[in-house]
């Protein structure tokens, strides 16, 4: 398909917009400002999903309500537990107390749609979760404080709480459209491959170790939050079985976003 020079200047602003976007996803992301990322950089319609391994959250109020809701409530009632053991740490931005969630979004590859609507983005993330505090465990669900339930308060101690830091391996993809003059996140996936503590594991070496004590045992965790189409979706690495998604190569060239063309087939109408 052969595009206009107006277009072919139309999809590459696009593309440096849609790094833009990435970048600054990237920046929010670590300082745990959910809520600053929904805002201003989604689609707000019922389209816009965000995929994990454990399932696919479908519309932009359920993305919110995970996102934003769930975790300034369960930030609020760590921030409080930590401000009883170090009172020091009270009077900051609960969001930004706890654990932060660092992506290096590297081999950024980024295909605009012939159309100009749309345009798809694909990365591998060496991630890094660290805090310098990591939270004590917490309680089961139904049994603590705040969104875990409302049973008796943990009493925690200043040595319940230690450094932490853990490395993660993960395949992003993210559908981006041109929506009212402005290019809009409208789908999120992605596909962890593994995740270790620092210092505290060999993820390959234990699941070897894991499998000789069970033959059964895999790697799926369940569902820890609302969503539409409940996984699994992709697995995590595994002794016996890779991972295998559709998300492990750049996107190739391609006219609109529809079903074929996309990271979340099935929910691709927007206007």
């Amino acid at each position: 398909m052969s595009l206009s020079f107006k277009e072919r200047l139309h999809n590459a602003i696009g593309v440096q917009e849609i790094e833009r976007k990435k970048v600054y996803h990237a920046y929010v992301h670590a300082i745990a400002y959910e809520r600053e990322e929904f805002d201003k950089i989604w689609f707000k319609g019922q389209n816009a999903t965000w995929g994990h391994n454990f399932g696919r959250m479908v519309g932009f109020r359920q993305i919110y309500h995970n996102h934003t809701i769930d975790e300034e409530s369960r930030a609020a009632v760590e921030t409080f537990e930590l401000g009883e053991v170090f009172p020091s740490y009270m009077g900051g931005d609960p969001r930004s107390i706890g654990a932060s969630g660092v992506h290096a979004l590297s081999e950024l590859c980024i295909e605009m749609a012939n159309d100009g609507k749309s345009g798809r983005c694909w990365a591998i993330t060496a991630g890094v979760m660290m805090s310098a505090l990591g939270n004590p465990p917490r309680p089961k669900p139904g049994e603590g404080p705040g969104p875990g339930g409302p049973g008796p308060k943990p009493a925690h101690k200043a040595e319940d709480y230690q450094h932490f830091g853990a490395a993660s391996w993960e395949y992003y993809g993210a559908d981006f459209i041109y929506h009212e003059g402005e290019w809009k996140y409208i789908h999120e996936h992605v596909v962890p491959v593994f995740a270790q503590p620092f210092d505290m594991e060999n993820f390959g070496r234990d699941l070897y170790e894991k499998h000789e004590e069970n033959p059964n045992y895999d790697t799926w965790r369940g569902v820890p939050c609302q969503v539409t189409d409940p996984g699994p979706l992709s697995n995590r690495y595994d002794v016996n079985e890779p991972v295998h998604h559709y998300i492990w190569e750049c996107p190739k060239p391609y006219d609109t976003l529809d079903d074929e063309n996309s990271y979340s087939p099935g929910h691709n109408e927007w206007i």
